[in-house]
């Protein structure tokens, strides 16, 4: 009852008019006499307008279980609502509600008893669900002791990274009229050789006489636009091609993808970083509500400021850890095995399929028996020196060899037939030949669906961070996965392993990281992709609950993507020619010994038949040689005995 009279009375006095939040209020506020009540409006006025949200108040005033305003918090909000009422939508909730049934807060307006009243507040009713960690923040303290409470005050909203904030406290000096004097303070904790200082300062002070601030612009400036040199705690784990390390004249130097990203947002906000790795044995790691490991669990416990190598957008990393904008767009897919090569020596066989070569062989077949049925018909034709050896001649025209001198009959019709066909087909085979020679060593895989890769028994190797994208999946069996057991295993040995076909199965992996390995080892074994395995796996910087770094860090990004930074530098660790067979010159490239050898071994063998065919003619010869003169020899004997006798 009491409410609805205050909102009653806000609406009919003076014109002022409040829109409200449908939200559980404070059980009553308590009327007293107004003294200091009039600075709060013009904050909000000056403040509080940029973006049309709505402002929450909330008040803690210690451990009080009914939580109730006290009267000079009551006017405070009297004042702020009448005199604000032409644009500001106001919020009021309990502060100990579940965060989900609360909305979240980029406006807020703090009301608190005393230091320790912060202190409880800090610990039980600041959480993520409820507030924006770089929204703005104003604080009033009733009652503050001294200065060095107030320093405690900024230490601790500097260790819940809430640096958008003003504190108004009233000093309990006496000086002022009944409650001492307003004064405005803040800190920053990104000045100039100040970083990571929370000393407060004065912004601005409450003028009693005349009830006006003496300073009030410039209470909220952007502190990130420029971090003047400090350093940032920067957690990732070696993933390539996005981070990767080498050693430099005895240093250690980090290179990448998003290391290119880092180091652009370095040189444009002015920060400097260093690197943590997780100290736990584990790279990425697994989230829980506590006891995380890797480098999420790194992030989560708030160990750096934020985190990349590899970490894609996933439900359970967004429920305990905030998420950038992508940094960089990829799939994750299936890396899958090659067929076996072919060798130089099949390569022969293969500019015609099985059926063009039983074609071929049939249409040869047909050329013998008729050479040979016109040889046995024309005993005349048979005479002749060009044809004593049919099958002969037909395989010195098959080679292309030159024929001997014909007749003007059919015959001659028949074998001008026969070398035309020859030639076509000779044409044809050497036109096919070159391009196989020159083609990649191996195929891919004919995996380019899951349901190929399930027919054809195969597992789904992965790291445990990946088991998250795979285990709902319904065409993907859980008996057919098998995690990496160690996921410090370096990604070259893993896929120099698939390359080989020694994993039993295909590899889960991000596109890039496929990619990247092929560039660089491609000519030790290749690993292709499943076409139609992947899904789109959209990479981001990932930062700890509590923090104000990933709006500016989100415009920057889009920035880079915009100018094409990030296009360019990802086609710095990518190199498609093992995939598409692309050369480097436009030129045809030389063919190499790998690539012809087959036809070199294919002449040795015939040369080495050619060689034993000639050693067997030449010792029949001899051996016919040595008959006939044994059998002359014989004949002149008996010969020269019938005439002595």
């Amino acid at each position: 009852m009491l409410l609805f009279c205050l909102m009653l009375w806000c609406t009919f006095a003076d014109g002022c008019t409040v829109e409200r939040r449908e939200e559980e209020m404070p059980p009553e506020f308590l009327q007293s006499e107004s003294t200091n009540t009039r600075f709060l409006a013009p904050i909000l006025r000056a403040h509080y307008r940029a973006f049309a949200l709505e402002v929450h108040f909330r008040s803690w005033n210690g451990n009080d279980t009914q939580r109730q305003l006290t009267p000079w918090q009551g006017e405070l909000i009297d004042d702020a609502l009448c005199r604000n009422a032409d644009w500001m939508i106001v919020s009021f909730a309990d502060l100990l509600a579940p965060a989900v049934q609360r909305r979240s807060a980029h406006y807020s307006v703090l009301l608190m008893l005393d230091y320790d009243a912060l202190c409880s507040w800090l610990q039980h009713g600041l959480d993520s669900g409820a507030y924006h960690f770089d929204g703005l923040y104003t604080i009033v303290i009733e009652q503050l002791a001294d200065r060095g409470q107030l320093h405690a005050v900024m230490r601790e909203l500097w260790n819940r990274q809430i640096i958008n904030v003003v504190v108004v406290v009233v000093l309990a000096s006496g000086e002022a009229d009944n409650r001492g004097e307003l004064v405005a303070y803040s800190y920053d904790p990104y000045r100039e050789g100040q970083c990571g200082n929370a000393a407060p300062y004065e912004i601005g002070r409450y003028a009693n006489d005349n009830g006006t601030w003496d300073r009030l612009a410039g209470w909220f400036p952007n502190r990130l636009t420029n971090l003047h040199g400090c350093s940032l705690t920067v957690g990732t784990v070696e993933v390539s091609p996005f981070s990767m390390t080498r050693t430099v004249d005895n240093r250690t130097v980090q290179y990448g993808l998003e290391v290119h990203i880092v180091d652009t947002l370095a040189a444009r906000l002015n920060f400097t970083f260093r690197y943590v790795r997780p100290t736990d044995g584990v790279k990425w790691g697994i989230l829980y509500a506590a006891n995380s490991t890797g480098l999420v669990g790194l992030l989560q416990r708030r160990g750096a400021d934020f985190g990349f190598g590899s970490l894609g957008f996933s439900l359970n990393r967004h429920t305990y850890l905030r998420m950038g904008v992508p940094n960089h767009m990829t799939q994750m897919i299936m890396g899958i095995p090659p067929k076996r090569p072919y060798t130089s020596f099949e390569k022969l066989f293969q500019p015609f399929a099985v059926d063009a070569w039983l074609c071929i062989a049939l249409g040869y077949a047909a050329f013998a028996l008729v050479t040979l049925a016109l040889v046995t018909v024309n005993r005349r034709l048979a005479r002749e020196p060009a044809l004593q050896h049919p099958l002969y001649q037909l395989w010195v025209l098959l080679m292309g060899g030159a024929v001997g001198w014909l007749r003007l009959d059919s015959t001659r019709l028949f074998l001008i037939g026969f070398v035309l066909n020859a030639l076509v087909i000779r044409t044809l085979f050497q036109a096919g030949l070159f391009q196989r020679l020159q083609s990649s060593a191996s195929l891919a895989s004919d995996l380019n669906t899951l349901e190929a890769i399930n027919r054809a028994g195969l597992y789904y190797n992965m790291f445990r961070a990946s088991l998250q994208f795979y285990r709902d999946n319904p065409s993907i069996p859980a008996s057919r996965i098998k995690l990496v057991p160690n996921d410090q295993r370096d990604w070259d040995d893993l896929f120099y392993e698939l390359s080989q076909d020694r994993l039993g199965g295909v590899m889960v992996s991000p596109l890039d990281c496929i990619a990247y390995y092929v560039k660089r080892r491609g000519k030790d074994g290749v690993v292709y992709v499943g076409k139609d395995t992947g899904f789109m796996y959209n990479l981001g910087f990932h930062y700890p609950k509590s923090t104000a770094l990933q709006r500016p860090f989100d415009g920057w990004i889009l920035r880079m993507h915009a100018a094409g930074l990030v296009h360019h530098w990802s086609e710095e660790y990518r190199d498609n020619r093992y995939w598409t067979n692309a050369k480097e010159d436009s030129e045809p490239a030389s063919l190499r010994w790998n690539q012809i050898s087959g036809g070199f071994y294919l002449c040795s063998a015939l040369m080495l038949l050619a060689t034993v065919v000639l050693l067997g003619e030449i010792v029949y010869y001899r051996l016919r040689t040595r008959r006939l003169l044994q059998r002359r020899c014989g004949r002149k004997i008996r010969t020269r005995r019938k005439k002595s006798v």
